[in-house]
């Protein structure tokens, strides 16, 4: 009865996490609750993932990546590195993913991806590079070199401290170096000679003036005194003269798509422009138009000599995700318009008010340089040209950088345990002031750490109830005749299987117990079997849902759902 009943959930929260019909963290909460109210385990068991090492241990990492990305000493850095190349395509491609696994080894995947992109959007526009280019090998760089060393991404944490539990074994700081750095040579070679052919050379990037290859939709009223009044859509030239296409008309309630060029147009008329950024800003000061967003939200004390209009793009950690900017009350808290929004690759023709808004969306954003900077720095939100980004405390880039140092070297030499190494090094990041109190906290991503929490017991659960020994049995029971090789390769392959379309530490505690039971029926070291766990669990190659840092580059690539299938 017992298996039966951890099947259930297992396959219910396998449903939930690959449709994400409810948010990550949430399923992993319910998984927690079935699992009690079931009585699979008890109460204390299902809450100890709260206070299990690894979830300690991915949040001070957290921290730790925070306090070196405040200082702004990896963007400038990358920077130079990027310099180095021959501004060829080829090693433009080597050297990003080159630079982002080196510092994903160490900090969180994301926090390299999110730093490193405006420094490659800069330098895809300078290098006369698509960006969409060269962002999807910055995402795969990043998850390429988190493989690499123990603290490099959380699914190797979370192994670490499974063995542990399991086995009493455990991985030292560099154990994965050397399946690591394999597959980071094997992956920057087949992107540099294969992968990079396959990426789109699409329409993308950043605005203003240096950055202007993306259109947007934006929303515009003809007023009473407009000479469009009574003019027919190829008589109004707004092609000609701003570049814009009309995408559909708003009149009386009614919206008409794709309308005729010979529709004549009236008073009161809302029509949704598409055109860059530079044909937007001709167009809210065109007589007889207003843009509607910004007549909406109008910004108070603005002139139009201090408006920029700057791309931003949402990250993992922002409140805003499954929100409307009307809830949130974008315009009167942070005095910017948001004037577009764009999407997985195409525009979103709506009133921007009421898009319910995603991760990867990006925004064209109107206002002052000034508040502009301060959503960067203060809201979750990653600038992406127009404003220069100024570094939080640059000063303090060598006492972050010592301090990490420190965290490899204690855990490397084993005179600490990664736990304790990482939450020393968290403390003296706050105490050296290379972030506040507040800004530690805020840096944690609390829905990968309710995750791995509330996934954990289902594990144990799984172990407990005879349910991974008996799904253990299946596998070996297939191909265990040929060997343990076979049997490590179909973990492999689970593990990479289920990382395409649910979350890797969620999928890697979900095959750990299966691991483990398979090596024991083998009688092998079970050493390999969560490094292949591990490992697979970080192959998100494939979909831009399967790891943030892909999704992160969606919206300022422009890239399709099934881009990254291809590559």
């Amino acid at each position: 009865m017992d298996v039966a009943l951890v099947l259930i959930i297992l396959t219910a929260a396998i449903f939930l996490f690959a449709t994400d019909f409810i948010r990550m963290d949430v399923v992993a909460l319910l998984v927690l609750l079935a699992l009690v109210l079931t009585g699979l385990v008890s109460v204390e068991e299902a809450f100890a993932g709260f206070s299990n090492p690894a979830v300690v241990t991915v949040a001070a990492m957290f921290v730790l990546s925070a306090g070196i990305s405040s200082t702004g000493a990896i963007g400038r850095l990358g920077e130079r590195l990027i310099d180095l190349t021959d501004h060829s395509e080829k090693m433009v491609t080597i050297m990003v993913m080159v630079t982002v696994a080196c510092f994903s080894s160490f900090i969180n995947n994301i926090g390299a991806t999110a730093i490193l992109m405006p420094v490659v959007l800069t330098a895809s526009k300078k290098l006369k590079i698509a960006p969409s280019k060269l962002l999807i090998p910055l995402a795969f760089g990043a998850l390429l070199g988190g493989v690499c060393t123990l603290v490099g991404t959380p699914p190797n944490i979370l192994m670490n401290i499974m063995l542990q539990d399991y086995a009493g074994e455990s991985f030292s700081m560099f154990d994965f170096a050397p399946v690591g750095l394999v597959l980071l040579a094997v992956g920057i070679g087949y992107m540099a000679l294969v992968g990079r052919h396959l990426l789109p050379s699409r329409k993308s990037g950043t605005l203003t003036e240096a950055y202007q290859v993306k259109e947007y939709v934006t929303q515009v009223e003809i007023l009473e005194e407009s000479p469009l009044i009574g003019k027919t859509i190829s008589q109004s030239a707004l092609d000609r003269d701003f570049g814009m296409k009309i995408r559909s008309i708003q009149r009386s309630g009614t919206k008409i798509p794709q309308p005729r060029r010979n529709r004549k147009l009236q008073q009161g008329d809302i029509l949704f422009l598409e055109g860059n950024p530079e044909a937007i800003l001709k167009v809210r000061k065109s007589k007889g138009l207003t843009v509607i967003p910004e007549r909406d939200n109008p910004l108070p004390g603005v002139s139009d000599r201090e408006l920029v209009v700057v791309e931003a793009s949402l990250t993992p950690t922002s409140n805003m995700v499954g929100k409307t900017l009307r809830q949130v009350k974008f315009s009167e808290t942070h005095g910017l318009t948001v004037l577009a929004i764009w999407r997985s690759g195409a525009t979103v023709v709506k009133k921007v008010d009421l898009v319910m808004l995603r991760f990867g969306d990006v925004l064209l954003l109107q206002g002052s340089e000034e508040r502009i900077r301060h959503l960067g720095r203060e809201h979750d939100f990653l600038l992406m040209g127009g404003v220069e980004t100024i570094p939080y405390r640059p000063r303090m880039a060598p006492i972050a950088t010592a301090i990490l140092a420190g965290v490899i070297l204690l855990s490397a030499t084993g005179i600490l345990p990664i736990m304790v190494a990482a939450t020393l090094g968290s403390a003296l990041m706050v105490l050296f002031r290379c972030l506040s109190t507040k800004e530690a906290y805020e840096s944690i991503d609390w829905s990968i750490i309710i995750l791995i929490a509330g996934t954990l017991p289902l594990g144990h659960a799984m172990e407990n109830s005879g349910a991974a020994h008996m799904l253990a049995d299946l596998v070996i029971g297939g191909v265990g005749p040929f060997g343990p090789w076979p049997v490590l390769f179909a973990v492999f392959l689970m593990t990479f299987c289920l990382t395409e379309v649910m979350s890797h530490a969620a999928a890697a505690v979900l095959i750990a117990p299966i691991a483990y039971n398979m090596a024991t029926e083998l009688a092998v070291s079970p050493k390999p079997f969560f490094m292949a766990v591990a490992i697979a669990a970080s192959m998100c190659f494939m979909t831009p849902i399967s790891h943030q840092s892909n999704a992160l580059v969606m919206g300022p690539g422009g890239y399709r759902f099934f881009d990254y299938t291809k590559v």
